[in-house]
């Protein structure tokens, strides 16, 4: 059985706290940023600032190859808008399209659609929706 120097076992512990104040942080961190609430849950749901824009956006992003194949459909996304109107964009998340490239479509409009947050009780949330993006051939 070996034996450790003292030097190398205090720096052990140092390490080891270190990582437990980390993972005591995690949840203060998640709780900084506040509880998602479902559409049930708000008092008013979030609402896309300007329709005419996400349009723009749709039209914009499909992909030139699913045009010239005829290939469209619906995509669904499901994500979170923060308290500021902006979709995190770690959140999003897509759960069901006709094409991968659709998909990956879907996902860059929701990350530059702008909302009218949620609301609760009269505050601003953080809330997860689902959206159809469509795409017409």
């Amino acid at each position: 059985m070996s034996i450790l120097p003292a030097r190398r076992v205090r720096r052990l512990a140092s390490l080891a706290a270190v990582g437990l104040a980390a993972a005591l942080a995690l949840p203060r961190v998640a709780a900084a940023q506040g509880e998602v609430f479902g559409g049930e849950d708000l008092s008013s749901p979030p609402k896309l600032v300007s329709a005419a824009a996400a349009a723009r956006l749709v039209a914009r992003s499909y992909p030139e190859d699913a045009r010239k194949a005829g290939t469209g459909g619906t995509v669904q996304l499901q994500f979170v808008i923060g308290r500021d109107g902006k979709v995190e964009a770690g959140s999003i998340e897509v759960l069901g399209a006709p094409s991968p490239s659709l998909g990956n479509a879907a996902k860059t409009v929701a990350e530059r659609m702008e909302f009218v947050p949620g609301k609760k009780d009269g505050s601003a949330v953080r809330a997860r929706v689902q959206l159809p993006i469509v795409y017409k051939p």
